[in-house]
């Protein structure tokens, strides 16, 4: 069993053992550097889950994803490569692909997309490209579950706003988010718990507003393909493991299949090859 499945092993069992535990389905978006692997560690309450340090090359290759209890809810975290890879890097990371295969496997969606912005650099031209590549790629209804986590900041909310002022971009995009904004302050080591209380609490109210409209999850229009595919999957995995349900080898698939380890991944990477819809 390797980490993936023993993260999904002991979160259901975390479960089983205690009280119906909530959960939170999360994807980390942004540009290599802006700090998504430290994001998604905060979230998960675990300091080392995924790779997270200070280099000029992308740590994270492909999607990962972990799970964790963390204040009354499983969260179920999904990290990715930096939108604006190095061009040397593009034989080995195919970002787009990487994406979109994660958010049409994952079920039943996403709860929250998280975009990691941080404070420590100008916003440069490769800054609004990427913006305007993750616009094409999740289309206009993701930011009815977009959060903006600002790193390397301290948590001054007034400081945040006047930077958010002077950059009309960050600007247009903090309106489309509806001012869901979250500083995750400069401690490379620890985000301050003050910080994730309030991303807590924003998350709550955006899946509060989302199932208000009956659109709770994020997913993307292959969904179904890729579900047709992955049922295959679930059966060779309950040949193997005859005494798993047939719901815990769909969800061990999927998440396998979601980082890029399913055994039909040609088949599933054929129809990465469209924008992100609310299917």
């Amino acid at each position: 069993m390797n980490r993936a499945q023993t993260a999904v092993t002991q979160a259901e069992g975390a479960t089983s053992a205690g009280e119906n535990v909530e959960e939170r389905r999360i994807i980390l978006l942004g540009k290599l550097g802006a700090g998504k692997s430290h994001s998604g560690n905060g979230i998960m309450g675990k300091k080392d889950y995924f790779k997270s340090k200070q280099c000029w090359s992308s740590v994270t290759r492909q999607c990962e994803y972990g799970v964790s209890i963390r204040n009354g809810y499983k969260y179920r975290v999904f990290d990715t490569p930096g939108v604006n890879s190095p061009k040397r890097l593009e034989k080995e990371v195919d970002v787009d692909t990487e994406i979109r295969r994660c958010l049409f496997c994952t079920s039943p969606g996403f709860h929250a997309l998280v975009l990691v912005l941080s404070a420590a650099e100008r916003l440069s031209k490769e800054d609004i490209e990427m913006l305007d590549k993750l616009d094409k790629l999740l289309g206009e209804k993701a930011y009815k579950y977009m959060i903006l986590v600002v790193t390397k900041l301290e948590n001054d909310e007034s400081i945040l706003t006047d930077m958010i002022a002077s950059a009309p971009e960050v600007s247009a995009l903090n309106v489309k988010c509806e001012e869901r904004r979250v500083i995750f302050g400069d401690d490379k080591k620890n985000i301050p718990n003050e910080c994730l209380e309030k991303f807590d609490e924003v998350l709550s109210e955006l899946i509060k507003e989302n199932t208000k409209r009956h659109s709770t999850f994020y997913r993307h229009k292959y969904y179904d393909k890729a579900t047709c595919i992955l049922e295959l999957d679930k059966k060779d995995y309950m040949k193997k493991n005859p005494g798993v349900s047939h719901s815990k080898a769909m969800e061990i698939v999927r998440n396998e299949a979601a980082v890029g380890r399913s055994p039909r991944d040609s088949e599933l990477r054929t129809i990465a090859d469209g924008c992100c819809v609310i299917s």
